[in-house]
């Protein structure tokens, strides 16, 4: 089975706009099935993304993209399962690979709607080393709560896929509160090792910058602005994991829910239960719900 590569560029020139009262969302299907900006009124609560194309390695720090068909690292792009071993192709200059293959390819959109957009991505087996077909729907939806998100992952493939999901906002908010009861301290490669208990109840933006892999967390956080908007994020408990990265002295804080801690295909395979890898039996379906709950300040319209 050939590997399928890295595109050259990705276009995110074409836009599909969503909206429902003062609440509007934007997507970029060819720019990686991204979420381009999320606003009410004039208050953006992502970072927007503005740019029309990047190649794969110099993806934009703004809007908001799917990791699929797992989250965030796979140590040295290696990993076993049912006695297999699977190489990934990883970025130039990065040893570890990195958020899946969903980022770097175009997806379609099924449905649109006022109100309402599906965003499809039929990936055939070998594109960046992954072994098997799948399916991947992003569906999303705006009410006067805010933005909802749905992901269906379908394995497409003749053999049981292990996977995850989530996604990777870059949000304009100072601080997230929540209390995540599990954190997985990382290694010198930034790459989690045994859990241990834990209460955080509190990061954000600062100097020193943060990539903090958090369980436990009850599928509840609120992000906080300085001028008294918040989100409030309620995530199925399906997102078993919480990433909040930030860079030293930026103006972003990504509050990532996701269902698997970084290379939890090798941390399972040696004997780790906690990872919440997941996997799908050939034809079976995976899905689960997160909510961005949008809230302006008290008196704002």
């Amino acid at each position: 089975m050939p590997d399928l590569p890295f595109p050259a560029t990705l276009d995110a020139s074409e836009r599909v706009t969503i909206a429902h009262g003062s609440h509007r969302a934007e997507f970029a299907p060819g720019g990686g099935g991204r979420l381009t900006r999320l606003s009410t009124g004039e208050h953006d609560w992502i970072v927007p993304l503005a740019e029309t194309g990047w190649p794969p390695a110099q993806w934009p720090r703004a809007g908001s993209y799917p990791l699929t068909p797992y989250s965030n690292r796979v140590r040295d792009g290696v990993f076993a399962f049912e006695g297999a071993r699977h190489a990934l192709q990883s970025l130039p200059g990065r040893p570890q690979a990195i958020h899946g293959g969903g980022l770097y390819q175009a997806w379609q959109v099924r449905h649109a709607a006022d109100d309402a957009v599906d965003l499809v991505l039929q990936q055939p087996a070998g594109v960046l080393g992954w072994p098997w077909p799948y399916e991947c729907v992003q569906r999303y939806r705006l009410d006067s709560r805010g933005l909802s998100l749905t992901l269906l992952m379908i394995n497409q493939g003749e053999t049981p896929m292990p996977f995850g999901c989530g996604i990777h906002p870059y949000f304009t908010a100072t601080r997230v509160a929540l209390h995540a009861r599990r954190i997985w301290p990382t290694d010198a490669d930034g790459l989690p090792g045994a859990s241990q208990t834990t209460h955080v109840r509190e990061l954000g933006q600062s100097a020193e910058g943060c990539d903090t892999y958090l369980s436990q967390w009850g599928g509840r956080a609120t992000l906080h602005w300085p001028d008294g908007h918040e989100l409030a994020l309620h995530a199925d408990a399906a997102f078993a994991h919480l990433v909040v990265y930030t860079a030293p002295g930026s103006d972003f804080l990504c509050v990532e829910p996701v269902t698997n801690v970084a290379d939890a295909f090798n941390l399972a395979a040696a004997g780790e239960t906690r990872t919440g890898l997941q996997v799908l039996a050939p034809g079976e379906r995976f899905s689960a719900t997160l909510l961005l709950a949008l809230r302006p300040p008290r008196g704002a319209r």
